[in-house]
């Protein structure tokens, strides 16, 4: 009887383990694969992104429209509205 029971609780242990290993694998397999990015901070990272691509952009459209403009010349747009003996 005692013999009977020893080889049940072995067996028990066993399928236990078998199982356990099992049920591991896959998710320890999955973390091996790489790194994986919860979505969220791949949001974060493509806005992130997005925002240094268009203060990039921004600041070479300003380069341009700087060098396009004439420096020596003042503008008044509104020297059309006003009178010319108004002045104070």
């Amino acid at each position: 009887m005692r013999q009977m029971n020893r080889q049940a609780t072995m067996r028990y242990v066993c399928v236990a383990a078998v199982t356990l290993a099992m049920l591991t694998g896959p998710a320890h397999a999955f973390e091996a694969v790489g790194e994986s990015k919860d979505p969220l901070q791949l949001k974060y990272e493509r806005e992130e992104q997005e925002k240094k691509e268009n203060e990039r952009a921004y600041n070479e459209q300003m380069k341009r429209l700087k060098a396009q403009a004439p420096t020596s010349t003042k503008s008044d747009p509104w020297s059309g509205v006003r009178s010319t003996d108004a002045k104070r």
